[in-house]
Parts: structure tokens; C-alpha cells; sequence
């Protein structure tokens, strides 16, 4: 799965330069290797709360750089582990590090 990543349109959007939003895109990737790593451990523990922390600073980031798709699953996981609902945990984060990991 590639992420179809239009930076000169993030970049429009935002109102910034391609070459800041490059900038962003870079730190964004750099911040969520360690979150994505957090996330793994979380679920493994079924640690709820920190399956939240970790999710909402991703969606928070990925919704700022306008990469929805990004934004959206990681709200679906801070919510579920909000909720401590019952959800394949480790199926959205391998879709959520897919998208990522091909930006």
C-alpha cells in the first residue's frame, strides 16, 4: 500500500513552503517511530491507557499534516482503548504503520 502523498498540495493547504512541509513530514516520520514502537508494547500489555496517549499523538500530528487516513486510524484506537473495547488492536496498527511507513 503506497500513500498517495500530494506535498505540494499539503503544502498549498497549510500555506507553508514544500520545503517546510518536507521539513514537517520528516519530524513527523522521525516522532511517530518511537510512538509506533509504544503502541506495539501497549497492545501486547492491553495497556489501554497508553495505547490512547500514544494513538492521540498521532492523530493529532498525522490531522495537522493533513494526512487523514493516518488521523483517522489512529482515532479509531484511541477511542477503542478509551472505551477498553474489544477491537483487533494490532490490525489497525499494522494498517496505521503501513501508511506511515510509505509516506
Amino acid at each position: 500500500m503506497k500513500y498517495n502523498l500530494d506535498t505540494q498540495k499539503i503544502a498549498n493547504n497549510l500555506e507553508f513552503d514544500l520545503e517546510d512541509v518536507e521539513m514537517l513530514l520528516g519530524v513527523f516520520l522521525e516522532s511517530t517511530k518511537d510512538l509506533l514502537i509504544s503502541l506495539q508494547t501497549s497492545i501486547e500489555n492491553n495497556d489501554y491507557e497508553n495505547i490512547a496517549r500514544a494513538s492521540h499523538s498521532i492523530k493529532g500530528s498525522a490531522a495537522n499534516l493533513t494526512l487523514m487516513d493516518i488521523s483517522e486510524i489512529a482515532k479509531e484506537l484511541e477511542t477503542s482503548a478509551r472505551n477498553k473495547l474489544t477491537i483487533n488492536y494490532q490490525e489497525k496498527l499494522d494498517s496505521l504503520e503501513k501508511l506511515i511507513n510509505n509516506i
